[in-house]
């Protein structure tokens, strides 16, 4: 029983070691900020990109709240 144990074990920390260098294929996008209007969603997230190392693409998501009004969620 303790064979298998540490068999198992071994196994386990093969397969950790392989993985822990590994990057995702495509990486998902994050949740960069909140405007009212598209234009500023446009420019914070071409901002983000360009000066702070945001990965793309951007992605600018239109939430409504209600009654016409509604939010800009900026994605990157």
């Amino acid at each position: 029983m303790r064979r298998v144990k540490m068999a198992i074990a071994a196994t386990a920390l093969v397969g950790a070691t392989m993985f822990a260098g590994a990057t995702p294929a495509h990486a998902a996008t994050s949740l960069r900020g909140v405007v009212y209007d598209y234009s500023e969603c446009v420019r914070i997230g071409n901002y983000g990109i360009q000066n702070y190392g945001w990965t793309g693409p951007l992605q600018c998501v239109w939430n409504s709240t209600g009654n016409g009004s509604g939010l800009w969620f900026i994605y990157a």
